[in-house]
């Protein structure tokens, strides 16, 4: 394996090339579950006609210079969506074929609307890799994973996979697996009910992930499931026995590549998908006519990995930058400067 300061060479390359693009598109930031851990907020609604005119129109303008067009597909929940979702992938697909430029897609849903008729669908366009979360089996998924309604999703959704896997269709599903501090005997039935029905089945791929603190209002819930240790050693013993992860050198975040860009809901350019709400990560807007508007201050700051190859930069620039406003901000407290009133 050839390394650069633990990076794969292909890595780097790929990660920079103009010739590769990856656009995140939010067709609606809306979505039909409440999980206690969510960290947004909802309230934008789905794409108005003109967006997705300029999204369209931006294609037209960045295919000609592509050689790899992929699509990820973020809300809220995007399948809520899937008129424009399928109107826009339809449109990339054309695009793409006529222009000789690879496609691909994925995407990260709750599978509550992943019905075969859309799967199909999905494959047909080249958008067919899933993410799809779980948090262990019925008695503890639909404690924290619920509807909008208040209901569960576990039974559902757990028919949507068996349905998925008695076609044909060629279609990857990552089931994200979620360990926390109190449901990780239920992560195992999970894991024996996987065994059961799909383990076979190379279609799906168990990925263990402990939950994490990714901001929001819902930090009261959040902290019950929040354990400093036990969730992580758990998700990386079950990684290490159903899907253990090939060393493929340091990961590059979509956020820190030069050839990554989401556009939200309502225009704005994000880099990140998690830290919707800050200032940092909104680095600009797409116009109707489907130019793109950057403040190239920021969006330089996400990229500013590359400069010397640092690991923490590059895999995540999100919390890098948080780490060092909290540090920032330690080293004024500890300035102790008095704060002057003015009348």
């Amino acid at each position: 394996m050839n390394l650069i300061k633990g990076f794969q060479t292909s890595t780097i390359r790929s990660a920079i090339k103009p010739e590769i693009f990856h656009l995140i598109l939010f067709p609606t930031e809306q979505c039909n579950f409440r999980c206690v851990y969510c960290y947004e907020d909802f309230e934008i609604g789905a794409m108005e006609p003109w967006l997705i005119q300029a999204i369209k129109q931006f294609l037209d303008n960045k295919i000609p210079q592509l050689k790899v067009l992929s699509l990820s597909w973020f809300g809220g929940e995007p399948l809520l969506a899937k008129n424009t979702l399928f109107e826009l992938a339809e449109y990339a697909f054309k695009l793409a074929k006529n222009n000789n430029v690879k496609l691909k897609g994925d995407l990260t849903t709750n599978g509550l609307l992943l019905d075969i008729k859309t799967l199909k669908r999905l494959a047909e366009l080249n958008q067919a890799s899933f993410q799809i979360s779980i948090d262990g089996d019925a008695e503890h998924h639909d404690t924290t994973r619920i509807t909008r309604t208040g209901k569960g999703s576990f039974d559902k959704i757990w028919n949507r996979l068996l349905d998925a896997s008695n076609t044909d269709l060629d279609f990857l599903i990552n089931l994200r697996v979620h360990v926390t501090a109190l449901n990780q005997a239920s992560v195992h039935h999970f894991c024996k009910r996987y065994e059961q029905h799909l383990k076979h089945d190379k279609r799906f791929k168990l990925f263990f992930k402990a939950i994490e603190d990714l901001g929001g209002e819902k930090q009261e819930k959040l902290t019950t499931l929040l354990d400093a240790g036990k969730p992580r050693e758990v998700a990386a013993e079950l990684q290490q026995q159903y899907s253990p992860v090939p060393d493929k050198g340091n990961y590059i975040c979509y956020a820190a590549k030069p050839n990554s860009l989401a556009i939200r809901a309502n225009g704005n350019l994000n880099k990140c998908t998690v830290a919707l709400k800050d200032d940092h990560n909104h680095i600009g807007k797409i116009l109707p006519n489907g130019r793109l508007e950057v403040a190239n201050e920021k969006f330089s700051t996400w990229l500013s990995g590359f400069e010397g190859l640092d690991a923490w930069k590059l895999g995540c620039p999100h919390s890098f930058f948080k780490s060092q406003q909290a540090k920032l901000k330690k080293q004024v407290d500890d300035l102790n400067i008095p704060i002057i009133e003015v009348a």
